[in-house]
């Protein structure tokens, strides 16, 4: 029983964020929020989520999740920008592998927060299965990935 209400609840959660979008969202919308509602429904699996837990749960998620989102962001501006190293100045290349350190280590400082919370709300064993759960979907995705390409790309000399 407790499984069917999880079910209808992740469902409605699901279809929450995918038409709760607005239009015009961009190439790949609708498949990035496809994989969000299966991200969803993964972690909610894994974790065997109680309704009460998951209602408690998933608005601190999506925190954690946007939180880890904008550093990732800010680090992928600095990485786009060391794509013209060769135009930048020494100071400024040297710069730019700080600011990505540096937010390497807040992402690590937000990740343990985090871990606190959803230990305080799940305890300890589920808190680090969110961490254990979101690395296993990341797999699937790349497994998936590889397979609808054919496998991985072959080594740079080995390209026709």
């Amino acid at each position: 029983m407790k499984k069917k209400l999880l079910l209808i609840f992740i469902s409605i959660l699901s279809s929450g964020l995918i038409f709760g979008q607005p239009p015009g969202g961009g190439p790949g919308q609708e498949k990035r929020e496809k994989i969000k509602a299966q991200k969803i429904a993964f972690i909610s699996t894994e974790l065997e989520l109680t309704p009460d837990e998951a209602e408690k749960f998933w608005p601190i998620y999506n925190t954690y999740e946007a939180d880890v989102e904008a550093l990732h962001k800010e680090r992928k501006q600095y990485k786009k920008e060391l794509r013209n190293a060769d135009k930048l100045s020494d100071d400024r290349i040297y710069e730019l592998f700080e600011l990505i350190f540096t937010a390497e280590k807040k992402e690590s400082e937000v990740r343990q927060n985090y871990l606190k919370k959803f230990a305080d709300l799940l305890g300890i064993r589920k808190a680090a299965k969110v961490f254990i759960a979101e690395e296993k979907f990341r797999r699937l995705l790349l497994d998936r990935l590889k397979s609808d390409r054919g496998g991985p790309p072959p080594p740079p000399g080995d390209r026709p």
